[in-house]
C-alpha cells in the first residue's frame, strides 16, 4: 500500500509540474499576450511566471522526494532488475538535477531580483529581460522534466 502512495505522489508531482508549464508557457501567454508589446510588472506574463517558478521547484522536490522515498523502500527488491537499469536510471537523474537546479536559479535567483519592486525600483529596468530569461528557463525545464517522465515511464518495464 505503501508503495502505491509514494507512486501516486511521484505521479501527481510530475503532473502538476508538465501541465503547469505546458498550461502557462503553451496556452495562457500566447493568448494573453497578443496585443501587448513589452513586459513589465504588470503584464499576465509577470503574474503568471511568478506563481510558475515557485510551483515547478515546489513539484521537482516533491519528485526527488519521493523517488528517493521509493528508493529507499524498495531497496531490496532491485537486485533482479535487467541490465541497463542503472545506465538509464543515472541518465535520469543528471536530466532531474538539470531541472532542478534551473527552477531553484528561476525561483531564487531571477524571481527574486523582480518581485519587490516597491522596495527596489531600479529593478524594473529587469523586468523584461528576467521575464524573457524565465520563460526561456521555463521551456528548457519542461523539455527536461518530460524527458525524464519518459525515461521513468520506461524505467518502469523493468
Amino acid at each position: 500500500m505503501t508503495n502505491i502512495i509514494i507512486i501516486f505522489i511521484h505521479l501527481l508531482a510530475a503532473g502538476v509540474a508538465i501541465g503547469s508549464l505546458i498550461y502557462c508557457l503553451m496556452i495562457y501567454l500566447p493568448v494573453v499576450e497578443k496585443g501587448i508589446g513589452d513586459r513589465d510588472e504588470n503584464s499576465p506574463s509577470y503574474k503568471i511566471l511568478d506563481l510558475l517558478a515557485p510551483t515547478v521547484f515546489a513539484s521537482i522536490l516533491m519528485l526527488i522526494g519521493s523517488g528517493v522515498y521509493f528508493l529507499l523502500e524498495n531497496y531490496s527488491a532491485q537486485v533482479g532488475l535487467k541490465p541497463g537499469y542503472y545506465n538509464l536510471f543515472g541518465i535520469k537523474m543528471v536530466i532531474v538535477a538539470g531541472a532542478f537546479f534551473i527552477s531553484m536559479y528561476m525561483s531564487f535567483s531571477l524571481r527574486i531580483q523582480i518581485s519587490d519592486l516597491d522596495l527596489n525600483p531600479g529593478n524594473k529596468k529587469l523586468v523584461p529581460q528576467n521575464l524573457k530569461k524565465i520563460m526561456g528557463l521555463c521551456k528548457m525545464a519542461l523539455w527536461l522534466i518530460a524527458i525524464a517522465t519518459f525515461l521513468g515511464i520506461w524505467l518502469a518495464r523493468y
